[in-house]
């Protein structure tokens, strides 16, 4: 195996860990350093190189990254995808048509020769077609987004897709359609598929467009496992290059009298040719690009190196893809799909050298015998012959399917923090019958499709005719699916549809892994060293067997005595709003929600999967400050959630919360002592009109460290405070309303004597809090300042009168992929 070509995919595949990239200025070096090592250390030259290729396409895409605020800009793009469609709103993506007259010669090249891409909305747009061209007039700014344990990591996805801007478009102005088959396409395809039952899935697997798929479906879809069945990827290539080279080599078998050889060459050729076609029909998303490179590359090795071992090609096909898109490595799917490959090649390898050797000098001797028996022996012998063949293929298939099933289930729980316990045995049924019937048939349906209504438009046939007659081509496609969706419904009512991992348990996932892979390689270590080789793989299950004990109670937990306990403050990232969760063990305080948009909310999307990270199950009290939506917009989300939980608030909570359980609402005022945490609720003698000095102000204390909670408490309110000389001194304070002018007050700052302010702002945000003359204000009085819009997930851990501090971007995940970016020109020097 070529070490240079290893090196290189070993350190890509590294770099989800690296802490940071080469500057610019530093890859000339490396470059030179290279080239030494290529004759006698190749294996470093490889890992030189992914450096040197991913840090050079990183700062080709993200060169422009200087201003924080955001900027309004023109450019001419192309629409190559619709993302979503809210209300009035929709969201899409743009390849940007450079039209740079840059002075450096790097930036110049850069911006015409790597593609760049920006996530744009538009409130009640024209209408707009994949294709189209523009000029945009739109308000740009970085792709930074909240950072938190659990949540979607935004930003990463982000880099993945080669997305380096996101904004909201003011102004646009048509330059051409710019029009595709594939649109026209899917034009005449999609009133059709709305006609039938399971169209939805149907428009997924041909044209790889999921908007049909409703919100219940895609939790049906995850809760199963079955997702990876409807997003086009290597299964499917596969199928359709199998089916459409089995009918090829077929037809030529019959059709034309050359060589063998010949005749499965040409049949590849045309297979890949139809393959391509149903990649470019379904829209060359980047999990299809990558199968397809994977499927060429195969290709080519079997035309040009037919005898190379399938890990070589392996090996090959990953160290190209990596070639061709370096970031590859810091999405789920590149992991999954060669996943898959290397557990199918295992699978496959190991059941060949059971085969080989059960092959004795009884078997020889039967096939010697053999040609001296009658015919009645020699069809018995052939029909034996043919069952154990097709036994050896059924046992094939169940050694591939219960690894693939098992491990992908794993590599998932890691990759996405939880597992599907009826995923296994779900995709034992149903990735077979995807790849034997419900994919052969919609694909056949397709073409079939095609064929028919080029004949259709060149007869000149109405479109009733044509719509009616395509219903009755995809019928038998529909029908197959059927037992799909009886699948997805039934998974609504079976037990356990989800678990949900806390960091711990993927931490002994990673353990039992390793377990695993040296318990596959067990019959070639010597029988001396099995006592070592078994306690090593016992060492390295026990992370997962001892969490699972402590987590059923059967062991005594650390924290399991209340007083002397630690416990934890995290200070959430939910862009512009506030949400603080109290933790001790299991149990947990909510401090405010984060803020909603029609169906989207901050706790859905950050403090719902934040707590299943924590592994924290039971929410005893949730306590809104007061009622803006920055505040109290996920109220109505973790109520559903968390159906036990209290709720603490001066306002009144509309009904559809309160009805959520039989549990009381409470007003904030009084003292809660909460697991050896006092919860002291500092009632406002005022009725304020302005909400915001409603707020409920609450100080956490152990008796040696102190907290205090303000939400968006203003001058008026401090003074209020001050002069009842109510007990507000703590040593960490979440500064009041995000840094405003209105609030923090020099009397106030000097009462409380923080020594840590906390500012709930996101990055960028367009109220530009906090202010500079606020954050001198803390400074001035000796306070250390962190801001979640920049520092992302803030968590504070106390301990006898102690605490620490990790933040997100710079403790918990200081990984290259979440620094902060922003966007904007370069600036030039004066």
């Amino acid at each position: 195996m070529n070490r240079f070509i290893y090196g290189f995919c070993a350190c890509s595949l590294s770099a989800m860990l690296w802490p940071s990239l080469a500057p610019l200025w530093c890859l000339p070096i490396l470059f030179l350093a290279m080239l030494l090592c290529l004759r006698k250390g190749p294996l470093m030259a490889g890992c030189l190189f992914a450096v040197i290729w991913l840090s050079l396409l990183f700062h080709c895409l993200y060169m422009h990254q200087y201003a924080e605020k955001s900027q309004q800009i023109e450019f001419k793009a192309q629409i190559v995808s619709l993302v979503s469609q809210n209300s009035d709103w929709i969201s899409f993506d743009v390849r940007v048509i450079s039209e740079a007259d840059q002075d450096a010669f790097f930036d110049s090249w850069a911006l015409n020769n790597v593609q760049r891409y920006y996530r744009l909305t538009w409130q009640k747009p024209d209408k707009i077609v994949v294709g189209q061209i523009w000029q945009f007039s739109a308000k740009l700014k970085g792709i930074s987004s909240i950072q938190n344990q659990g949540g979607f990591n935004q930003q990463k996805y982000f880099i993945t897709r080669h997305i380096i801007a996101k904004g909201r478009v003011k102004q646009a102005d048509l330059i051409r359609y710019g029009g595709s088959l594939r649109q026209d396409v899917t034009q005449k395809l999609a009133p059709i598929l709305a006609l039938l039952a399971q169209g939805d899935i149907l428009q997924a697997l041909i044209l790889g467009d999921k908007s049909a798929l409703t919100t219940a479906r895609w939790q049906q879809l995850r809760q199963t496992g079955a997702g990876h069945l409807v997003a086009i990827s290597g299964l499917h290539l596969s199928v359709v290059f199998g089916l459409f080279y089995g009918i090829f080599l077929g037809i030529s078998r019959y059709a034309f009298s050359w060589q063998h050889l010949g005749k499965m060459q040409f049949a590849m050729i045309l297979a890949g040719i139809f393959t391509f076609g149903y990649g470019y029909l379904s829209g060359f998303a980047i999990a299809t690009q990558r199968a397809l490179l994977m499927l060429f590359l195969l290709l080519i090795f079997s035309f040009i190196k037919q005898f190379s071992h399938h890990w070589d090609r392996l090996v090959y096909a990953l160290f190209f893809v990596l070639l061709v898109d370096p970031f590859a490595s810091l999405g789920a799917g590149l992991w999954l799909s060669f996943g898959a490959l290397a557990i199918i090649l295992l699978s496959v390898q190991a059941n060949t050298v059971e085969q080989q050797a059960e092959i004795g000098t009884d078997y020889v001797a039967k096939s010697i015998s053999a040609s001296s028996s009658n015919m009645a022996e020699r069809c018995v012998q052939k029909i034996l012959k043919l069952k154990g063949k097709l036994l050896h293929g059924l046992s094939v298939l169940w050694s591939i399917q219960w690894r693939l099933a098992l491990l992908l289930g794993v590599l998932q729980g890691i990759l996405f923090g939880s597992i599907s316990p009826h995923s296994i045995w779900l995709n034992m049924l149903l990735v077979p019958w995807f790849s034997l019937v419900v994919i052969p048939l919609t694909i056949l349906s397709f073409y079939i499709w095609l064929v028919v209504l080029c004949i259709f438009l060149l007869l000149g046939i109405d479109s009733d005719s044509q719509q009616h007659l395509g219903t009755m081509i995809f019928q038998w496609a529909n029908m197959s699916l059927e037992p799909f969706a009886w699948l997805l419904q039934l998974s609504d009512h079976l037990p356990v549809n989800q678990l949900l991992l806390t960091e711990q348990q993927l931490a002994g996932l990673v353990f039992s892994i390793f377990a695993m892979m040296l318990l596959s390689i067990r019959r070639h270590v010597a029988k001396k060293q099995k006592r070592i080789y078994l306690f090593f793989v016992t060492i390295l299950l026990l992370p997962i067997v001892i969490n699972k004990l402590v987590t059923q109670e059967i062991l005594p937990a650390p924290s399991s005595s209340l007083g002397s306990t630690p416990w934890q403050l995290h200070v959430i990232d939910v862009a512009q709003g506030m949400a603080v969760v109290l933790q001790q063990g299991r149990h947990g305080i909510i401090y405010d929600t984060g803020a909603a948009y029609g169906d989207f909310s901050y706790a859905q999307r950050a403090i719902v999967p934040f707590l299943a990270s924590q592994g924290i199950r039971f929410i005893d009290y949730i306590i809104i400050s007061h009622d803006d939506n920055d505040h109290a917009g996920g109220v109505h989300v973790l109520r559903e959630q968390f159906p036990l939980a209290r709720l603490i608030a001066d306002f009144a909570i509309s009904s559809k919360a309160l009805s959520l359980s039989p549990a009381v609402a409470q007003a904030c005022k009084g003292q809660i002592l909460w697991r050896g945490i006092q919860l002291n609720f500092i009632g406002n003698p005022l009725t304020a009109s302005n909400d915001n000095n409603n707020s409920c102000v609450v100080k956490l204390s152990d008796g040696l460290s102190s907290v205090l909670l303000t939400g968006d408490i203003e001058a008026d309110r401090e003074q209020t405070l001050i002069t009842a000389k109510a007990d507000i001194r703590a040593d960490i304070l979440l500064v009041p309303h995000h840094g405003s002018r209105t609030s923090s007050t020099p009397a106030f700052i000097d009462s409380v004597n923080p020594q840590l302010a906390i500012f709930t702002a996101g990055f960028s945000n367009q109220y530009g809090f906090p202010k500079p003359e606020v954050v001198a204000r803390y400074q001035l009085q000796g306070c250390k300042i962190l801001q979640t819009g920049h520092a992302g997930q803030i968590s504070i851990t106390f301990d006898q009168g102690e605490y620490k501090i990790a933040t997100y971007r710079q403790q918990m995940a200081p990984f290259w992929y979440n620094r902060l970016f922003r966007f904007g020109e370069s600036l030039k020097a004066e």
